[in-house]
């Protein structure tokens, strides 16, 4: 059984906002999480080709690429949703499309606001689900 720290936990952001997806993964580094960048859907497949160790993928909406509906589902062909959980971060808070991108394999649904703590709540909530399986 492997003993997870933080520093073990790996999170990808995938956003094309510089400055909300720096926020973001400076107060997740100050937990002590790995934190790396994709700037788009294409990018995130670029690296994911090279390495699926990955422990959370944040995914804002819509990229400049790809919709971040067809994300989500190029992950899932390779990873399940315990395997590799998707944060979903939309401007959106309607109920249709929040359960079509349940349905479509996000794990969680968030809606955006300048409030970054819900987002690393749930990163939270991922690392100590890994930390204790």
């Amino acid at each position: 059984m492997h003993a997870y720290k933080e520093n073990d936990f790996k999170i990808i952001i995938v956003d094309e906002n510089t400055p909300f997806r720096n926020t973001l993964a400076t107060r997740l580094r100050l937990l002590g999480f790995q934190v790396e960048f994709a700037t788009g859907g294409f990018h995130l497949l670029h690296v994911l080709e090279k390495t699926w160790k990955y422990n959370l993928i944040i995914v804002h909406e819509d990229m400049e690429d790809m919709p971040g509906e067809e994300i989500i589902s190029l992950v899932r062909i390779h990873k399940t949703k315990a395997e590799l959980p998707i944060l979903f971060i939309s401007t959106s808070d309607i109920e249709k499309e929040i359960c079509e991108i349940i349905v479509q394999g996000a794990n969680e649904y968030i809606v955006k606001t300048s409030n970054y703590q819900t987002i690393v709540d749930r990163a939270q909530k991922y690392f100590t689900l890994l930390k204790n399986s």
